[in-house]
């Protein structure tokens, strides 16, 4: 009997430590399981998220590379549309022409380069027919090097009237103020309408001044 006490509680024993192994592993296994859960839970937001700012600063970069450039021309004269118009970088005579509505019928297109690449806050004046081509500041579409700078009535101070022929500081002055009150010239004959310039005096500046 004794003998078999002894088995029976041998038995016992092993059953129990076999049992309290299993929960061992399967309690091991459950927070095994639940730590990497939790560390893939962590870690992979933070990959999210650093892979969205890079995809985000790419995106940036690259709308940039391929937003094209814009520059700013005056465009005067014989057009039928003038006015200041944004154009792609780069461009040409011809190109800007199309935006301001294209040639007038009266346009002289034999003074002009339609080929000539524009810059930044460049006028291009269009002669009509008969007229002598004027080449206003930081333009040269005809081939003109020599010519005097034209001075814009819609833009110049008393300084920049300095080097017209026939318009003093005071007279100047009555231009810019008429221009202040008024708006800006759309000819240079609307010059007739500030005190001191006639048709006569007009005639004599018309070579050396621009709209």
């Amino acid at each position: 009997m004794i003998e078999m006490e002894e088995v029976y509680q041998y038995v016992r024993n092993k059953k129990i430590g076999l049992l309290v192994s299993i929960v061992a592993l399967v309690v091991g296994g459950y927070f095994f399981l639940f730590h990497k859960t939790t560390l893939t839970s962590t870690v992979e937001p933070k990959q999210e998220l650093a892979t969205q700012k890079d995809e985000i600063k790419k995106s940036k970069i690259d709308s940039k590379i391929k937003e094209p450039q814009t520059i700013v021309v005056d465009v005067q004269g014989a057009v039928k549309k003038s006015g200041v118009y944004h154009v792609k970088d780069k461009a040409i005579v011809q190109e800007v022409i199309q935006t301001a509505g294209g040639f007038a019928a009266n346009a002289d297109l034999r003074q002009i380069n339609q080929a000539k690449r524009v810059a930044d806050q460049m006028q291009i004046y269009i002669p009509v027919k008969g007229e002598k081509t004027r080449a206003p500041a930081n333009t040269n579409l005809s081939g003109d090097t020599q010519g005097k700078k034209i001075v814009n009535i819609n833009t110049a101070t008393v300084d920049d009237f300095k080097n017209v022929t026939g318009i003093g500081p005071k007279k100047a002055q009555k231009v810019i103020a008429y221009r202040e009150e008024h708006g800006q010239f759309k000819t240079l004959h609307d010059l007739t309408n500030v005190s001191g310039i006639g048709e006569k005096s007009l005639s004599k500046l018309k070579d050396q001044l621009t709209v």
